[in-house]
């Protein structure tokens, strides 16, 4: 039943928690033990009570059902409620490997699963993949349980109107087998297309600026309802299997109340069945049959939790970045590409590149789509390369710690990455050990400590998601800020002044004018006026 996949997630988290899982099935055994007996005492009650005439039981039944109900009640409180526990624990525990596993992943793999589908995985199909060990799991044990003990006190009540009862419901094992196969594929391509529209709407909602500007609403709202009829397609083929599985199931529990009545009515007739057995065998038909329903249900949900479990896995079989042994001393900040290819989606990028870097300014220009960001996502080891050596001060790149490199390299992108937060906060994540007079000291570098006295929470605006409230420049000069703050040896640039006002652009370029003589900065500019005299210059073409 269960398969390698669901193996390793057992063995990951579950095992873990094998003790609160432990007393989840102990709990629920208690709770089924006691519909086992209340048959029983209805039995007693009907045939030695109001039929036998033995009043002395009657108080005594009374009182056994009151206490069994209330400890079944008591015992069904701490198991939902220890559930509940359990379910957000589990929840919480694989949300956190899951993200921490995309952050370790290679960037390359990451960005072949789109942002909306990793949120549908992360959120909604863990919760899936848990259920199939806090719920299906755990209720199966007990099921199996609620079904083989009153089937065993049925054989001792009557041994041939049990298998007559018993062996024609069977025939509904075959049916659920066929539509779990098909639950589960109609499922998967149901999830698939959840994921679409969450990754539509992710998109559609950060570029509604866009969409205004050039009038998209009508185009847009074409996408949206594309992926979500996509959605319904998907989703309405499983509810119809799943429907259709279900009024099936219901079948399992009437069938064998239309077979008791068939073969034990008569005998009651004939006094060869008394009616307090008669009667408690309609108990046990429930306690049986109601339980092979579940168990149907059960199978059906299993397979639906599948392809979220195998979604869910897929993030933790991404492959993780390359992590070196050696530590990186940096002496001259002298880095070294030596005959480096490398290729995105099978297109070749760089070819053979070869250049070296010394401290001070160096820029990088040439033609779009000729691999200057590419270089400079290799030197911080966002990209490994498929060929060649990357040698900073004597040390190849791909033998280095990944913690020393992104400790000693600093990357400001074109596209600045402001965070939902203060501004303080957005500067002082390039050290989180800093003080605020050091993040204070990091803005007035890039004269942005004026600009954020003049609004009304001074640092501690929130600037909003990916930092809307701000102007392009002010992002520009806090993610510039961010990376001063960070005090790298090596910084990277990335065309951090092509969407700024003059005054940003000056006050960029003075900043970085204040750090050439201690650093090593590449530069990447398609404006020629702002290499600065006697720098190095490395020309890529395609």
């Amino acid at each position: 039943m269960i398969d390698y996949g669901a193996k390793i997630f057992f063995k990951r988290f579950i095992r873990p928690r094998a003790v609160t899982i432990g007393i989840l099935a102990a709990l629920s055994f208690v709770g089924a033990s006691f519909s086992f007996i209340i048959p029983l005492f209805t039995k007693s009650l009907v045939d030695d009570v109001f039929l036998g005439g033995r009043s002395e039981l009657f108080y005594r039944i009374l009182v056994g059902t009151a206490c069994l109900y209330i400890v079944s009640a008591l015992s069904s409180y701490f198991s939902s409620l220890k559930k509940r526990e359990l379910d957000l624990l589990l929840f919480n525990d694989v949300a956190r490997e899951a993200f921490n596993s995309i952050q370790l992943a290679e960037i390359k793999k990451t960005q072949e699963i789109k942002i909306g589908d990793m949120i549908s995985r992360i959120m909604t199909n863990t919760r899936s993949a848990i259920s199939m060990f806090t719920f299906i799991l755990p209720e199966f044990a007990v099921i199996i349980v609620r079904i083989i003990v009153p089937l065993v006190i049925m054989f001792l009540l009557h041994f041939w109107l049990t298998w007559a009862i018993v062996i024609p419901s069977m025939l509904f094992i075959i049916p659920t087998l066929f539509f779990g196969r098909r639950l589960e594929i109609t499922q998967k391509a149901s999830l698939v297309k959840n994921a679409s529209v969450h990754s539509f709407l992710k998109e559609a909602l950060s570029m509604m600026p866009l969409i205004k500007a050039f009038g998209l609403e009508r185009w847009s709202d074409n996408k949206f309802n594309e992926r979500m009829r996509d959605y319904y397609d998907a989703s309405i083929d499983h509810s119809r299997n799943s429907s259709l599985n279900g009024s099936i199931n219901s079948l399992m529990y009437g069938v064998p109340v239309i077979l008791l009545i068939l073969f034990g009515g008569p005998m009651v007739i004939q006094d060869s069945l008394s009616i307090g057995t008669f009667a408690a065998f309609m108990s046990y038909v429930a306690l049986v049959f109601g339980p092979m329903a579940q168990l149907a249900y059960l199978w059906s949900y299993y397979k639906i939790s599948s392809p979220a479990l195998d979604r869910v896995n897929e993030l933790f079989q991404l492959e993780q970045e390359k992590v070196g042994e050696e530590h990186l001393v940096l002496s001259n900040g002298v880095i070294t590409f030596n005959d480096i290819w490398f290729s995105y989606d099978n297109r070749p990028i760089l070819k053979g590149f070869n250049a070296t870097f010394t401290k001070g300014l160096n820029y990088v220009i040439g033609d779009n789509g000729a691999g200057k960001s590419t270089i400079l996502k290799l030197l911080c080891s966002l990209y490994s390369s498929d060929k060649g050596r990357i040698i900073i001060d004597g040390h190849d790149l791909s033998n280095v710690k990944t913690e020393d490199i992104r400790r000693n390299v600093s990357m400001i992108f074109s596209n600045p990455y402001i965070f939902d937060g203060s501004i303080y906060e957005n500067i002082h994540i390039g050290d989180l050990s800093a003080s605020r007079e050091e993040v204070i000291r990091a803005a007035e570098k890039v004269k942005a400590h004026e600009f954020i006295m003049k609004l009304p929470n001074g640092y501690e605006t929130q600037v909003g998601e990916s930092g809307l409230k701000l102007s392009s420049g002010e992002r520009q000069k806090i993610a510039l800020a961010r990376g001063i703050l960070k005090d790298s040896a090596i910084i990277l640039l990335d065309e951090v002044t092509k969407s700024v006002d003059i005054d940003s652009r000056k006050a960029i370029h003075e900043a970085i004018g204040h750090m050439k003589d201690d650093k090593t900065i590449l530069i990447i500019t398609h404006d020629p006026k702002e290499i600065a005299y006697g720098s190095n210059i490395i020309h890529l073409r395609q």
